[in-house]
């Protein structure tokens, strides 16, 4: 229980908001991101855990499959949904989680160059840089759906489709065709490129790793070592 808690209260809201079935967004940012002088839950509830960090999983299933479809483990590592090994980067930002890649590869494109990249966990699709959209593209054969704004591959195709591969801290991290290539319902047996430009300049980071990255990786976020941690995360067989 959380004695005392503040809550923002929010009195317009965008439309997105009105599609989705939630009455509230609980964030777990870090300190310096907080909107005025709110103290959050995470920071009321730090020194009651046994450690300062929450590790955050996220199941994989087919729609409308009722059941967990994650969880959120405050004060320790998730060794049941997680992987043992676990790998941690530093953050590079005090605002965000947000930390550095060192190089990016898909098929037979690869940007060995340092980028700023952001692990988000209400973020469903992948944000990067134009030219990475670009060589993805080009190496999924993806096509440029003109109505829905988003790419476009045959659903058939998905499982041959390459990995992405990010390099962090020394690591390389494989993120599966069947995390970034969605069946949603297009129709025409197509299937989404689960991707968004980020154009250069306009944000503090490079990429946004969305539910793709945290699907595939348990993200253990430390506040106490001001670092990011990865497992290889355990599924549901679908």
């Amino acid at each position: 229980m959380i004695e005392n808690q503040e809550f923002i209260h929010v009195t317009e809201a965008g439309d997105a908001f009105f599609y989705m079935p939630i009455d509230g967004i609980l964030g777990l940012g870090l300190p310096a991101n907080i909107i005025g002088r709110v103290t959050t839950p995470i920071q009321n509830i730090l020194p009651r855990l046994d450690a300062p960090l929450f590790t955050f999983w996220m199941d994989k299933k087919p729609p409308l499959t009722i059941g967990n479809a994650g969880l959120i483990t405050f004060g320790a590592v998730d060794t049941i949904n997680c992987q043992p090994e676990v790998s941690y980067v530093p953050l590079s930002s005090d605002i965000h989680w947000q930390f550095a890649i060192e190089s990016f590869s898909i098929g037979n494109f690869s940007e060995s160059k340092s980028a700023q990249v952001v692990s988000s966990t209400g973020t469903s699709w992948i944000g990067a840089p134009p030219q990475i959209i670009e060589a993805i593209v080009k190496q999924t054969s993806a096509i440029y759906d003109l109505l829905n704004k988003f790419y476009t591959v045959d659903c058939s195709t998905a499982k041959a489709q390459p990995d992405l591969v990010f390099k962090i801290s020394g690591i390389k991290y494989n993120v599966p065709p069947g995390e970034y290539i969605l069946d949603i319902g297009v129709g025409d047996g197509q299937c989404v490129l689960a991707f968004f430009e980020i154009p250069l300049g306009q944000l503090e980071m490079d990429w946004i790793l969305g539910e793709a990255w945290t699907r595939t990786y348990c993200n253990i976020y430390d506040y106490g070592q001001k670092r990011i941690g990865f497992a290889k995360a355990y599924h549901s067989k679908i």
